[in-house]
């Protein structure tokens, strides 16, 4: 059985210099790039049973409130603080992270798989989350409110506001409200504030 231990330092090795070669800086578990208010985050999650781990994206833009609420500096965010998530996910069927692998020539296949994956998932998510101000205009003007939760609303309401598209922003503020559970209260709260300002 390959350890946590073993199966990170293969990251380091073949996937940080992947990363750093994009502009990705740190070290350990958690590696950020950031270029003007757009914020990238790459993190390795050990899942529980200590046999696998998740490859954690976020993306975050400097002048919005952290998901939950607050600030925090950009070089200190981490995935969970991203109003954009998602994970590099392994083939199907795996729905429990990547496996370490019983032998290190399983865990050298699943470390190469994953270099591989980022070039299409990883570096995709990043790039609809990355060109500020056009690629983030484009999204606004792409989503349909309709078909997106209420909290994604509030975020993009946010963005929308920031960008000067104020009818972008009341739509989408105007679906948070209308898909709101009545218990929400305080998005509410934060949806009724977007145009207040």
């Amino acid at each position: 059985m390959t350890t946590r231990a073993t199966f990170l330092k293969l990251l380091t090795r073949k996937l940080h210099p992947v990363l750093m070669a994009e502009g990705f800086e740190g070290t350990g578990q958690t590696l950020r790039r950031i270029e003007g208010p757009v914020i990238h985050v790459f993190n390795v999650q050990g899942a529980s049973g200590g046999k696998q781990c998740y490859l954690n994206l976020g993306a975050h833009l400097d002048f919005l409130p952290t998901e939950g609420g607050g600030q925090v500096a950009p070089a200190q965010i981490e995935e969970s603080h991203c109003v954009f998530r998602d994970r590099l996910d392994p083939p199907a069927g795996e729905a429990h992270g990547w496996a370490y692998g019983q032998s290190m020539e399983e865990a050298e296949e699943t470390v190469d798989f994953i270099v591989s994956e980022w070039a299409g998932p990883g570096r995709g998510f990043f790039a609809k989350h990355g060109n500020y101000p056009q690629g983030f205009v484009q999204m606004l003007r792409e989503t349909d409110p309709a078909r997106i939760h209420a909290r994604t609303a509030l975020h993009l309401a946010r963005i929308a506001v920031h960008l000067g598209e104020r009818s972008i922003a009341q739509a989408l503020v105007d679906t948070g409200l209308a898909k709101a559970p009545e218990r929400a209260t305080s998005l509410k709260a934060d949806l009724e504030k977007v145009l207040a300002g």
